[in-house]
């Protein structure tokens, strides 16, 4: 029987082979999921043996690893927000620019006198955006809607799992198509969405090991990556009640694109959120209040 660290030596050496990226890292992180332990432990008990079941496990491991499966779904969990969410391969995995998507929207329900915002994730997913939402901001009604029902069950357990199970409900069907029977028109204060982006002319806009292995419908927004995005201005702006926002993530090189269409809308394009690499990321789309006059200026180009 192999120690760890001849496990972890030899693992990393294949993925190695295979081209992917922090191996050893990887191979310490797969192998410390096989053997429920910490990272920590790997690295405190090099000499210990692994068993010849859970080194066979760990090839196999390794094995769906260098053939390009993400990491996130051999392991079912990925960390957002500072939680942690299960994911499959129904789901999108979380990425860590989404957090600014849910950071405008606290700050956004922080800073208004409403106390019990009506918030709808649409297109949820795994469910980050909403339970997240749900756990920040315990006053607030959370509705979550996607096409996909095996990603709904996805986003329920992880509801269950941070204990927000009964704060949100959820609902299967095509962007706010099912909030029509809800009764909700014209009342909800924030709709949040990371829709697919990514223009179906140009998928080697992302990696292989993405469009291989991810959801097609979660990542392809149309022709031009635009389709959810003149969708959402549309069918929306019903939905949000004036004064309400629109807060949604966007793709690499899309900003003009987009800040063209909601321009030729009914919204006003309110700020510009760029990530740590100074990409623009989110975008806080205001619909106008009965009282409005002229539009307000863009606040971060």
């Amino acid at each position: 029987m192999p120690t760890i660290a001849e496990a972890i030596s030899e693992a990393a050496r294949l993925l190695d082979q295979a081209g992917v990226g922090e191996a050893r890292r990887t191979a310490g992180v797969l192998l410390a999921h096989r053997l429920n332990v910490e990272r920590t432990h790997l690295l405190t008990h090099p000499e210990e043996a692994v068993s010849e079941e859970d080194q066979q496990t760990f090839l196999q491991m390794i094995g769906r690893r260098a053939a390009g499966e993400p990491l996130q779904y051999i392991t079912g969990h990925q960390e957002f927000y500072r939680l942690d969410f299960l994911v499959t391969p129904a789901v999108l995995i979380p990425r860590p620019e989404t957090e600014f998507l849910v950071e405008r929207v606290l700050t956004l329900v922080r800073d208004a006198p409403q106390t019990a915002p009506l918030i709808v994730d649409v297109g949820t997913g795994s469910g980050c955006i909403a339970v997240t939402l749900a756990v920040e901001l315990p006053t607030a009604r959370v509705i979550a809607t996607d096409i996909s029902g095996a990603a709904l069950q996805v986003a329920r357990r992880n509801a269950e799992r941070h204990g927000v199970g009964a704060r949100i409900e959820f609902y299967e069907g095509d962007l706010v198509a099912p909030l029509a029977a809800l009764g909700i028109n014209k009342q909800v204060d924030v709709l949040a969405s990371n829709p697919p982006y990514v223009a179906e002319s140009h998928p080697d806009m992302v990696q292989r090991e993405v469009r291989e292995f991810e959801p097609n419908v979660a990542l392809f927004g149309g022709a031009d990556g635009l389709t959810f995005y003149r969708r959402l201005l549309e069918e929306g702006f019903d939905v949000v009640k004036p004064g309400g926002s629109l807060v949604c993530e966007i793709g690499y090189s899309q900003l003009d694109a987009i800040t063209g269409t909601v321009a030729a809308s009914r919204w006003q394009l309110v700020e510009v959120i760029h990530d740590l690499q100074g990409i623009p990321r989110t975008l806080l789309i205001r619909k106008p209040s009965d009282t409005d006059g002229d539009r307000p200026p863009l606040l971060d180009e």
